[in-house]
């Protein structure tokens, strides 16, 4: 599984690649939404990760 540092890196890099001029429209929409699904599976992780440290600190 990914972690959250590489899911907000890939977002960054998909983010970049649709501000490249002459892409298709549907491209830049697609790269978006993935990137944008990426910083959300990012914030999960992190939220995950908290959890499981917030876990273990009242065992």
């Amino acid at each position: 599984m990914m972690s959250a540092i590489e899911c907000r890196n890939a977002a960054k890099a998909l983010k970049i690649e649709a501000g490249v001029i002459g892409i298709s429209p549907k491209k830049v929409a697609l790269l978006t939404n993935i990137a944008h699904s990426l910083s959300g599976l990012a914030s999960q992780l992190e939220m995950l990760d908290d959890h499981e440290r917030e876990s273990k600190r009242g065992e």
